[in-house]
């Protein structure tokens, strides 16, 4: 099946399995059992050494300086797992493994449409592509080699090209187009100008055929979150928006997924939220999204109405929000197919924090909540289960970094 073909049965036959556009990823192949398979991991170093010398290349090669040989094969052998989903970026083995605690649906998404999305990335070139990102995201550069140079590495015996590849890894200079990535945020171009404003009165959305001028009452134990939606210049109107969030557990490293038994406990959590922009013809709208207290991420984002493929599992936006709490998400910008100052165009769902402004366009509808409203405590760098099929790193600007977990305790957790 061909990859658009692919995404085009995924769109007609997906929904969310427990509230997001992304799904757990079986490992084995395009038609795997509807559990995922134990993931494999005693590949011994001589192995790891030869299948990571499939990327040093007479053409190309990754490239850090002052790294070693053996800190490039380590660092492919841990993104060639990420990448096929039997191993969480923090080092952990995916929650989704384990059948006994997670439904079957969280878990394998029953091999039809999980076979498919299998087969995208256990056998095609996505699932490389994912490696090179991660690799990428790691710090090494990749480095396309001059002809000259690949001329020259190309008449090379076994033994100087292995003498080659364990000096140019770690060199401190390289010769070549080096591909690098040195920052997760939207970069600043005059074309997506982020603070431009929008006009009034916004519309406000509180519930699927619900006045949004009913005063909203939270209940105890329940807690709510503000998305607002703005379209301030011509590339963005009629513009559709969405902003994933996914319960997440913080000591773990890796998505909290509805248990087994989730109907037989009465489990009311919230899982996952899609906050998909409700009024695309308006230039600025405001959402209010009841949830459960804990910690969450912001898992995808997409502009456009089109299907989520892509997971910030190596490194998304995270927030804890406490019963009672309103807290305020920030304002996105669905910019399409924009020309930036360089001549590339672009496809995003900018980012930009206004929570003033969202407070005044939320006070004219819901003044308690708008009084209550306040920004979220964001941290960057909180990483799980690679399971979509394009897998990246979202940052927001000036937001701290979780702090690094301990493997011995994140493995604990998982455990448990």
């Amino acid at each position: 099946m061909r990859y658009s073909g692919l995404l085009a049965c995924v769109a007609v036959l997906a929904t969310p399995a427990w509230g997001q556009g992304y799904m757990p990823v079986p490992v084995g192949g395009t038609k795997p059992a509807p559990v995922p398979q134990a993931p494999v991991t005693d590949d011994t170093p001589e192995e790891i050494a030869k299948d990571a010398a499939r990327d040093l290349k007479d053409s190309r090669f990754y490239n850090k300086p002052g790294a070693t040989r053996a800190q490039y094969d380590a660092d492919w052998q841990t993104c060639r797992l990420i990448a096929r989903g039997s191993r969480t970026p923090s080092g952990t083995i995916p929650y989704f493994y384990n059948p006994a605690v997670i439904s079957p649906l969280a878990a394998g998404i029953g091999g039809g449409i999980g076979g498919l999305i299998a087969g995208a990335i256990a056998e095609g070139q996505q699932r490389r592509a994912n490696r090179r990102q991660c690799l990428l995201i790691k710090g090494w550069r990749l480095v396309e080699v001059p002809k000259d140079e690949e001329a020259k590495v190309a008449a090379m015996t076994d033994d100087q090209r292995s003498a080659y590849f364990e000096r140019i890894v770690g060199a401190a200079s390289v010769d070549g187009v080096v591909t690098e990535r040195t920052s997760f945020s939207l970069a600043p171009d005059p074309a997506l100008p982020l603070d431009a404003p929008v006009p009034a009165p916004a519309s406000v959305w509180t519930g699927k055929k619900v006045d949004p001028a009913a005063p909203v009452v939270l209940a105890p134990g329940e807690a709510a979150v503000v998305v607002a939606y703005r379209r301030p210049v011509k590339a963005a109107e009629g513009r559709h928006g969405l902003v994933q969030l996914s319960r997440y557990d913080v000591g773990g490293r890796d998505l909290v997924y509805r248990p087994k038994d989730w109907k037989k406990l009465g489990d009311k959590t919230v899982y996952g939220v899609d906050a998909r922009s409700q009024d695309r013809k308006a230039p600025y709208e405001v959402q209010v999204i009841r949830v459960t207290p804990g910690d969450y991420v912001v898992s995808s984002t997409m502009s456009g109405m089109t299907l989520s493929t892509t997971s910030y599992c190596f490194g998304a936006p995270t927030f804890h929000v406490e019963a009672g709490e309103v807290a305020y998400l920030g304002d996105f910008i669905p910019f399409w197919n924009v020309e930036k100052a360089d001549g590339s165009k672009v496809s995003t769902l900018a980012w930009t924090p206004r929570l003033e402004e969202t407070r005044a366009a939320l006070a004219g509808k819901q003044p308690a909540l708008a009084a209550a409203m306040k920004p979220a405590g964001f941290r960057n760098k909180a990483t799980y289960a690679c399971s979509a099929i394009v897998m990246d790193r979202w940052d927001l600007p000036g937001a701290e970094e979780l702090p690094e977990a301990a493997p011995a305790a994140a493995q604990a957790t998982a455990a448990s």
